[in-house]
């Protein structure tokens, strides 16, 4: 499980996630994609574009198995994550036995199916650009040295999804 999250717009998740997903599938691997970026939806546009392009192209073009889920939009915000857990966990539970990788795209938001993701994460990858800006993301970047290296929003978001998942295990 292959989660490429930054809650920094534009470091190149998605971009990340199409390379990695098709640079997988070209060595042979079974793999699934999870585009969870409901507004955007980068991943998916770009897998329906190749399997659109592989229809009539001269050779064989690989496609993983993909799954784009709608984000819930009641006014409940717990029926909401009890929607989006439940197509959430449909899709991770068709491929996780038959797919070798799954490649998991995050919104560049605080969400809970990106909490969710987070937590399922073997790998997590964090794509920056190089920037004081997109490393604040991660590890708080100050003039003053004393408040320098501070636990950042999104770091907070990592550790807790790691506390959660080896609570789990």
């Amino acid at each position: 499980m292959i989660v490429v999250a930054n809650e920094k717009g534009g470091s190149g998740k998605s971009t990340l996630s199409i390379h990695l997903s098709v640079a997988l599938l070209k060595a042979g691997y079974r793999v699934a994609t999870i585009d969870l970026d409901t507004r955007q939806q980068t991943l998916t546009r770009f897998y329906e574009n190749r399997a659109s392009w592989a229809k009539t192209a001269p050779w064989k073009v690989e496609l993983p198995r993909h799954f784009a889920p709608d984000r819930a939009n009641s006014a409940n915000v717990q029926d909401n994550e009890t929607a989006e857990f439940a197509i959430f966990a449909e899709a991770i539970g068709e491929v996780e036995h038959e797919y070798e990788f799954v490649v998991i795209d995050t919104p560049a938001s605080d969400s809970y199916l990106m909490r969710l993701a987070h937590s399922l994460a073997d790998t997590l990858i964090s794509p920056m650009n190089d920037s004081f800006i997109d490393m604040d993301v991660l590890s708080r970047v100050h003039h003053d040295r004393s408040q320098r290296g501070m636990v950042s929003q999104y770091a907070q978001i990592v550790i807790e999804a790691r506390r959660k998942a080896a609570a789990r295990r």
